[in-house]
């Protein structure tokens, strides 16, 4: 069943896309024809104006020159917005086209944004591929800013759930699943303005972070001076103009710039700065305003998130707009005459220095919180589009009270393309219990880890899971899978993974409220055998009935032996089948021990003497 929406999906994306290619192609013809328009409208129309000037009466050359001028502005603005509308048809082809990707996995042509966040310390992001290239986030992410993008690894990444606010937030990727144009249409109004953006130009941290540091200034006693002078000096040449007087002016206008002079350090980058809030914020407000005039379903859960910007005193795009036309206004700084003419005329600069850093300190906490709200948002809708694309997923959510710790039906790992994907069931009975997984080479033991650890993680973030069923008690995730040497702390793989799993222990054995969930993969594999076999041993002896739960996965068969010993600890296996010289993997979880081996037989299939 679920392969069939998936594919009925695919298919009306790639109609979209073909529907979308059409429309730019035709937008594309009518804007050429619209440049060799102009180009023929230019050069007719000032033929017609000389023609009209040189033999005709005044007039007709005044009414062709305005004539001339009006329908080639015209023929500008139509081209303008044929252009416009070829770039909106543009952007939303390739939020079609990513859609796709993502459904396919086509890697390439879904993009990766990296959080900001180092995760190099993280106790389970590295090895459940949650960030980095081909990871989960890469898959998840349709966010514009980068600050949704480490949200979103933050609700991936988090240590430690809190079930209340999974609850939360789970309820609005739900309502934001079920509204592909609500979500498509935010992307596209912050890809569209966000693609005006130059290099050197702020980010929305930036600005909250110069909005946060900004002190409020007080320049009123230099700006009633200068107020004054300007009046007196408009005056003083009137006067002097009408013949009324000698020129005055002189004398109050060199003191008017003298004082100027003694505090233009006051407005010292005040064009920069202005042109950056004008230019970020006019972005940014074409998002504000979508959210606001948004038409929400009554008493959703998406209305009530999105209330800081529907329902609040003042609209946040009207009130963007005021702080917009006052930074236009401090601009007047990038032409040297304009500058010069309205700041020798009134003290322009320094008045609207002072109002802008009013304006900065009212603006700064509403402008955090609509950020904190957009990246927030932004991050919902990356889990709700992947839910979108996924329709066989479902959500689940931690549960204190569940019966088991863990019972998943038809696990499957989300980053396995669906033609290859074989999922397993697993239950979990107690706190306390350890899987010990054994199993040949390439059986699939590893991946089986990385599968429980990243639907774990995606229950946990608010996402839905890679299952038919399932049921989980909140837990810490922990993972020692893919332990590599650090040349930089001179640590060989086997003290590594040591210090690794010493962490492990301590976490263990911390009283903490919420358990561990923890997999070991190929436990103490960079050690002797008699060695390796004597700490595993050991080590399982020691978490098992601790505050946690775990998968534990070895070559060893030997400490199958331990499930006589330990009594949370259960066998389990994946197995292979070998004719002749072809091997085939079920990638099935079956109870019990492994029964066979098959690292001689690769050896042997590879031409390698056994």
């Amino acid at each position: 069943m679920h392969t069939h929406n998936r594919d009925s999906l695919r298919q009306a994306l790639e109609n979209q896309v073909g529907r979308l290619h059409q429309k730019i192609n035709t937008l594309n013809q009518l804007s050429n024809r619209l440049s060799m328009a102009r180009l023929g409208a230019f050069v007719g129309g000032l033929a017609l104006v000389y023609l009209a000037g040189s033999f005709g009466p005044e007039w007709l050359f005044w009414l062709s020159l305005i004539g001339f001028i009006g329908g080639f502005w015209k023929l500008i603005r139509e081209h303008n917005t044929i252009d416009e509308t070829k770039e909106r048809f543009k952007i939303w082809k390739a939020i079609r086209d990513t859609h796709l990707a993502r459904l396919n996995l086509n890697w390439p042509n879904i993009p990766e944004k990296k959080s900001t966040i180092d995760y190099s310390n993280h106790p389970f992001a590295r090895d459940l591929y949650l960030t980095g290239n081909h990871s989960l986030l890469q898959l998840m992410d349709t966010a514009t800013y980068q600050g949704s993008t480490d949200q979103l690894a933050e609700y991936l990444l988090q240590r430690e759930p809190n079930p209340q606010k999974v609850t939360e937030r789970q309820a609005i990727v739900k309502e934001l699943a079920r509204q592909p144009q609500f979500r498509d249409s935010l992307h596209l109004r912050a890809e569209l303005y966000k693609k005006q953006e130059l290099e050197n130009d702020w980010s929305l941290e930036e600005l909250r972070q110069h909005l946060k540091d900004s002190k409020e200034v007080n320049y009123w006693l230099p700006l009633a001076l200068l107020g004054s002078l300007s009046v007196l000096n408009i005056a003083l040449l009137a006067l002097y103009l009408t013949g009324v007087m000698d020129p005055y002016v002189i004398f109050t206008f060199v003191l008017y710039l003298v004082i100027y002079n003694f505090n233009s350090e006051k407005i010292a980058g005040l064009y920069e700065e202005s042109y950056q809030i004008e230019k970020l914020l006019s972005q940014f407000n074409a998002v504000l305003h979508f959210l606001e005039t948004n038409n929400y379903e009554s008493d959703s859960n998406l209305k009530k998130f999105c209330a800081p910007f529907w329902s609040g005193d003042y609209s946040p795009s009207q009130y963007i707009k005021r702080i917009i036309r006052i930074a236009g206004a401090a601009s007047s700084q990038q032409s040297e005459v304009i500058w010069a003419l309205l700041n020798f005329l009134m003290p322009w600069d320094l008045y609207f220095s002072q109002k802008l850093s009013s304006y900065k300190q009212d603006l700064a906490p509403h402008l955090s919180d609509w950020i904190d709200h957009v990246y927030k948002l932004e991050a919902y809708c990356s889990m709700a589009n992947f839910s979108w694309l996924n329709p066989h997923y479902n959500f689940a959510l931690p549960d204190v009270n569940a019966a088991q710790p863990v019972k998943a039906e038809e696990l499957g790992h989300p980053l396995i393309p669906e033609e290859q994907k074989v999922t397993n069931d697993v239950s979990i009975d107690d706190k306390g219990d350890i899987l010990l997984i054994t199993g040949s080479n390439m059986a699939g033991k590893s991946t089986f880890l990385r599968t429980m650890g990243i639907n774990l993680a995606m229950c946990f973030a608010g996402a839905p899971v890679n299952a038919t069923y399932f049921s989980t008690i909140p837990f810490r995730l922990f993972s020692s899978i893919n332990v590599t040497d650090s040349l930089d702390d001179g640590l060989s793989h086997f003290y590594a993974e040591v210090k690794r799993l010493r962490a492990l222990l301590d976490i263990l054995n911390d009283d903490h409220e919420t358990p561990v969930f923890f997999m070991v993969d190929e436990i103490y594999r960079g050690t002797n055998n008699r060695e390796r076999l004597q700490g595993s041993e050991a080590f399982l002896k020691n978490v098992a009935g601790k505050n946690g739960v775990g998968l534990v996965s070895t070559h060893d068969l030997e400490l199958a032996q331990l499930e006589e010993s330990i009594p949370e600890l259960s066998n389990w296996h994946f197995a292979e089948t070998i004719e002749g010289s072809k091997m085939s993997f079920e990638y099935k979880l079956k109870p019990g021990p492994c029964p066979t081996t098959n690292a001689l037989k690769i050896m042997e299939m590879e031409g390698l003497p056994t």
